[in-house]
């Protein structure tokens, strides 16, 4: 027996090594996506100028994507868990979105509209705080997520993720992250057709910088289906936790 034994432990080595020959590899540590979020944030709100526009580009992914950047004074407010708030204003013209768990106002006075959805099937169909290049604990709770891969951009390397809503797994995105500052680098929106070729639109955050022990970009620049450069948005006037009034998001 002492003899059998001495000759298993010699195969290990050689077992080992063809392993290697043959091109094995360690298996790859998986990332949650719990790991970057931004876990002190409870409230912002931010002002947002249109640094630039195409609006020809921009109807390309929607048509309320034009009516959005005409608008020139831009704010967001966001409360955890689950709330954002749009407004835009333009002269007397106001419209704004108010996204409440799995609740959806779209609201427009000058026109007399008045739209609250139930958006409990479609949860992709509300504003979220991941819409901002930031993530937290309560959006990725709502989410299911799959680690791809980590990809090395400009010397950082990213981490890959693919999300979806498990009432709406159709609808599917991903999204590149930046361990250091636990920032949204790139979120593209994929047709809900699989074989549908390309993606919806692209969104590149940049520029981001730490307010309040938060970080968050503060340049977002998106692309349309066809990959063209359709609008900049730059975040100026951000505030975190200033304890952002419950009745902004009532409706």
């Amino acid at each position: 027996m002492k003899h059998r034994g001495n000759a298993v432990r010699a195969l290990v080595p050689a077992v080992c090594a063809a392993l290697f020959l043959c091109g094995a590899r360690p298996a790859r540590a998986q990332k949650a996506l719990s790991d970057y979020v931004q876990g002190n944030l409870k409230d912002l709100s931010v002002s947002v100028d249109v640094v630039s526009k195409d609006d020809a580009e921009l109807e390309k992914i929607g048509k309320g994507y034009v009516d959005a950047y005409r608008l020139g004074k831009q704010e967001i407010w966001a409360k955890e868990p689950g709330r954002m708030r749009f407004q835009g204003k333009q002269g007397v013209f106001v419209i704004r979105y108010v996204t409440n768990g799995l609740r959806k106002l779209t609201e427009v006075p000058s026109l007399h509209i008045h739209k609250v959805e139930d958006i409990s099937k479609e949860p992709g169909k509300g504003d979220s705080i991941s819409d901002l290049g930031i993530i937290t604990q309560s959006w990725v709770d709502s989410v299911e997520s799959r680690w791809l891969r980590t990809e090395t951009r400009d010397g950082k390397a990213l981490q890959v993720f693919e999300i979806w809503n498990k009432e709406d797994p159709r609808a599917r995105r991903t999204f590149w992250i930046d361990p250091t500052t636990r920032t949204v680098v790139e979120h593209i929106s994929h047709y809900r057709a699989r074989n549908k070729p390309g993606f919806r639109k692209r969104l590149v955050y940049s520029d981001p910088k730490q307010v309040g022990g938060i970080w968050m970009p503060t340049k977002v620049s998106m692309y349309n289906t066809d990959n063209k450069l359709a609008g900049v948005l730059h975040y100026d006037g951000i505030k975190v936790n200033t304890g952002v009034a419950d009745s902004l998001f009532n409706f």
